[in-house]
């Protein structure tokens, strides 16, 4: 009726919210999606962190297994193309050029006493001598100056030269030099083939290189290889130390892996257009198979034009006795432990002192007694350095003038 007034609590529940039914239900269906999403992100998670490496390697793999063939298939087209028989006429012309100016070497010595003695002598001369060593050797000029090993020389009376023309003569010793195990000869022939002088400076290791000479008195022989490593200086620590000839301070050999035997020592290392870039000195390991030392033409070069000059090599000098240092910060730097007992020191005459390391060279830095005798030897006598020292902790540069080695030391 109009004008009665509607309880309180009646007016409370009309405009109070009303919660649907369902709605607890879809609360509840609602945290259980987010849950099960959750759940699926943390389950992808776990999986890739697990599945992802291998796949990236796989995939990694997979790359690399396809550049690979596609490397495989491109070199099988280019070699298709490539004439193999012009990458085997390198290696003739190259002895065409060189086997011309290698000469083997016999060194004779003790005369054969027999009933053959003289069907010998009617052969040739010094046909009756007993061979004591063979080696190789290789022209250098045109007028007879051969150039070979120290060593090869070694215990002989007289040296034999046999040419590649088949000329057969006694040669002369013009000089040599124990430091570098080289030595010059020379014969008196016309119509000499010499080699041409390559660098050494400017091959590489991965270089194709040739070896020609006399393995086992084979004469005219040639091998091939590529250049595996330069400026090796120090053979101590290897483990056939003790088979390699010629380990002096002034060694800067070039090592290849050339075949090189006994009755190689001597002969020429050269280049593919045929250039003397070194002398083969030296094999390192068991049966004379795997490495090989060559010594390089700027030392070949250098040794050879001192011995026609002068009868022997000049070399730089400080007149001191070296050893290595052991203090911490000076370890393996050459320490001057005496002065030289032959001959005058420029060392001493400049001022310097027992017990002084030596640093640099005219700015150059020196790495231990070896590198700093090769720079010294190198110096034109009479040219004055700048010797950069360490005195007890205080460093000081000293000029001193570079005197003449005393044949007597290489000697």
């Amino acid at each position: 009726m109009l004008g009665e007034v509607e309880p309180s609590e009646n007016r409370e529940n009309r405009f109070a919210p009303q919660r649907p039914a369902g709605s607890w239900v879809a609360m509840i269906s609602g945290l259980a999606s987010v849950t099960l999403t959750l759940a699926l992100a943390t389950a992808l998670l776990i999986a890739l962190r697990w599945l992802l490496p291998p796949l990236v390697e796989n995939s990694r793999y997979s790359w690399h297994r396809g550049q690979l063939r596609a490397e495989y298939e491109l070199a099988g087209q280019e070699l298709q193309n490539v004439s193999l028989e012009a990458f085997s006429q390198v290696s003739q012309l190259v002895s065409q050029r060189v086997t011309p100016s290698v000469v083997h070497i016999n060194l004779r010595g003790g005369q054969i006493k027999s009933e053959w003695s003289r069907w010998l002598q009617d052969q040739g001369p010094g046909m009756d001598w007993l061979i004591v060593g063979q080696g190789s050797g290789v022209l250098v000029d045109a007028q007879g100056h051969i150039l070979t090993n120290h060593h090869v020389l070694d215990g002989g009376d007289s040296v034999e030269v046999l040419l590649s023309d088949g000329r057969r003569m006694v040669a002369e010793l013009v000089g040599f030099d124990r430091t570098t195990d080289l030595a010059v000869l020379k014969i008196d022939a016309d119509n000499l083939l010499p080699i041409s002088w390559g660098d050494s400076e400017r091959v590489a290791s991965g270089w194709q290189v040739w070896a020609v000479g006399s393995p086992f008195g084979l004469a005219g022989s040639i091998t091939s290889g590529i250049i595996s490593g330069k400026h090796r200086a120090n053979l101590s620590s290897t483990r056939y130390r003790d088979t390699v000839r010629g380990r002096s301070p002034y060694t800067d050999l070039i090592q290849t892996d050339v075949a090189v035997n006994p009755g190689n020592s001597g002969g020429p290392l050269v280049n593919a257009r045929g250039e003397l870039i070194g002398i083969n000195t030296a094999i390192l390991g068991e049966n004379f198979s795997g490495v090989s030392f060559a010594i390089p033409s700027r030392i070949a070069k250098h040794v050879y034009e001192q011995i026609v000059t002068h009868g022997h090599v000049q070399r730089g000098w400080l007149g001191v006795a070296l050893r290595p240092g052991s203090s911490e910060s000076l370890e393996g730097l050459p320490v001057i432990e005496r002065f030289a007992d032959i001959g005058p020191s420029p060392a001493r005459e400049a001022g310097l002192r027992m017990g002084d390391c030596i640093l640099e060279l005219n700015g150059q830095p020196v790495v231990d007694v070896a590198s700093l005798m090769r720079l010294i030897a190198e110096v034109p006598i009479g040219q004055s350095v700048d010797v950069k020292i360490d005195r007890q902790g205080e460093q000081l540069l000293v000029p001193v003038k570079i005197g003449p080695r005393p044949v007597e030391v290489d000697r």
